[in-house]
């Protein structure tokens, strides 16, 4: 079933959807911007309609575990090496 996005989508509105269609509109609508590796997870940068999302890829069990908001301070603290931000 293909997703409808509201016009007023923001990451509040984003926070309350069920994984899967946060998974389609992130494929679908957002950027990847950059990678990381943390432990046992790759982590994927995308932005997505004025705010960023990381996607925590579980490498050992092969699952999506997490996927969250998080601030452009956060962005520019943990990808500033591998990004540049004033092309977003």
């Amino acid at each position: 079933m293909p997703i409808v996005v509201k016009k007023d989508m923001n990451s509040q509105v984003f926070r309350e959807l069920p994984r899967i269609e946060q998974m389609q509109l992130l494929f679908d609508e957002g950027h990847e911007l950059a990678g990381r590796i943390y432990l046992f997870f790759s982590v994927r940068l995308y932005s997505l309609k004025g705010f960023f999302v990381e996607v925590w890829y579980h490498q050992t069990t092969n699952r999506i575990d997490r996927i969250i908001v998080i601030d452009l301070e956060d962005v520019l603290q943990l990808y500033e090496k591998q990004i540049n931000i004033g092309e977003i």
